[in-house]
């Protein structure tokens, strides 16, 4: 008789666990349901991130590809003599040029406060009354200008 009291005991265990299962199941299909709203969402944004790089990826394929078929493998092992070349010859040159460049602008300077101050000398309004009346005579052996 034991074992039939033990086999009820049990049973009745049993039949109150799957009771308190069977009520905690809509609690748990609400959490699997909002579980799968967000993964949902997660596969969306990604479904769109993905198809953002895909565009860009396939805007970014076509012109390396031009770049890379329009290179062949010699022109690739020139590219780091042809850097090296750049760096020692046109980079001075460069500097050269703004070099160039600041020491014509000091020199225009300069030109202009030698010019300002011969304007200031004495006689300096006659000199430039013979300069303007022998740029306006036409020169020997030239054809007169109409």
């Amino acid at each position: 008789m034991k074992s039939a009291d033990q086999q009820a005991k049990w049973m009745q265990e049993v039949l109150e666990q799957n009771a308190r299962l069977v009520a905690q199941f809509p609690a748990t299909m609400k959490t699997f349901n909002d579980a799968l709203e967000r993964f949902n969402q997660t596969i969306g944004r990604l479904d769109r991130a993905v198809t953002r790089i895909e565009a860009a990826s396939k805007n970014l394929t076509g012109p390396l590809e031009k770049v890379a078929s329009a290179l062949d493998p010699k022109t690739l092992r020139d590219i780091p003599d042809v850097l090296e070349t750049l760096r020692r010859e046109a980079v001075p040159a460069l500097r050269a040029a703004t070099d160039t460049q600041q020491q014509v602008a000091r020199l225009q300077s300069t030109i202009d406060r030698v010019i300002s101050v011969l304007g200031e000398l004495p006689g300096a309004g006659v000199l430039r009354r013979l300069a303007g009346d022998a740029q306006s005579r036409p020169k020997p052996g030239a054809a007169p200008s109409e």
